[in-house]
């Protein structure tokens, strides 16, 4: 079936692919349908599983031999800029890759690959709000603010996530307030206005789905596709992308530099995106890949967004300088 064991740094030869993933029901999807692939190609794709971006970059930094292909954040670009020269990821051929046509060209202009050599869009992941229809009815960031909701309301742990959604709860651009004073000040209000019924805060997406399935949280920030996941399984949760916008966490695909089955790299990526296996993949880990006008099986996705200019992207060239007193203000307020 191409796939290896998580936690183990694979190598590739002329028979493997080896990608490098953040695991959970998005790779368990990806693992399925790259299984089909392998067989119509004869070559296996194994898969390592991290728990973020930044174990990731770390891993291919430390084995840049051992690794094909990945699908980073925005994060993972800053990091091999900031930290390794831009020599990770090798420039993306489009002309291997026909099939990307099928994505909506509005999206292959998205932030997260718009004048960027080394990626192409892969899928829409947008951090809203999730929340139990017996217990919550919300549509705004300022919903969360209400007294009925005091103690039920869990958010992340994360200082640059609590920052850009609470820029996108005052219409600011995530830029202009963090090059601006007056702007990210108000910011920081905001973030702490936001803690006021929050009575945990959760740092994986597993935390939090079992905070609502628990019941212990009426309201959570979170990912649409994991409230598929979560109706799925029974609960009463709906899944909003507050009316004021939200941050994105949309991902890419990217080409390891010193992979050297870039070819067969492409090969895959190609059958990745053809219109009936995308809408495949996107029906089993539940974010959208965008495609040219779009079958309902997408658009019906919770996290589906028209244009990319209605979400929030963050921009890490302005926020890395940022970090450590967004951190430090992050713990005041918790504290």
């Amino acid at each position: 079936m191409g796939v290896g064991i998580a936690g183990c740094v694979g190598g590739s030869d002329d028979d493997t692919l080896s990608y490098i993933s953040r695991g959970g029901i998005t790779q368990d999807a990806e693992r399925e349908l790259m299984a089909e692939w392998s067989e119509e190609s004869g070559i296996d794709v194994t898969h390592q599983e991290v728990a973020d971006d930044t174990e990731m970059v770390e891993l291919i930094a430390a084995n840049p031999n051992e690794f094909d292909f990945t699908n980073p954040v925005s994060w993972a670009f800053e990091l091999n800029r900031l930290e390794h020269d831009e020599e990770l990821f090798a420039e993306i051929d489009l002309d291997q890759v026909p099939n990307y046509d099928n994505v909506a060209d509005n999206w292959q202009s998205a932030p997260l690959v718009e004048d960027n050599p080394y990626g192409i869009f892969y899928y829409i992941s947008t951090q809203g709000l999730i929340y139990n229809t017996e217990h919550a009815d919300v549509s705004s960031w300022d919903d969360i603010k209400d007294d009925e909701y005091d103690g039920q309301v869990t958010l992340q742990n994360s200082a640059v996530s609590r920052f850009g959604n609470s820029c996108a709860s005052l219409g600011y651009d995530i830029t202009e307030a963090a090059n601006d004073d007056d702007l990210y000040e108000d910011a920081i209000a905001e973030m702490e206005e936001q803690h006021q019924n929050v009575f945990t805060y959760w740092t994986a997406g597993d935390e939090f789905m079992r905070l609502l399935r628990e019941e212990q949280a009426a309201v959570s920030e979170g990912w649409g596709g994991r409230a598929e996941n979560l109706q799925e399984d029974g609960q009463p949760v709906e899944y909003v992308i507050p009316e004021e916008g939200c941050i994105t966490w949309s991902t890419a695909f990217v080409v390891v530099e010193e992979s050297d089955m870039k070819e067969e790299v492409y090969d895959l990526l190609n059958f990745i995106y053809e219109r009936d296996n995308a809408v495949e993949l996107t029906q089993a880990h539940k974010y959208p890949i965008p495609l040219e006008d779009p079958p309902d099986e997408i658009t019906e996705r919770a996290e589906y967004t028209e244009d990319p200019d209605d979400l929030v992207w963050i921009d890490w060239s302005d926020i890395v300088p940022l970090q450590q007193d967004l951190e430090q203000r992050h713990n005041e307020i918790q504290s």
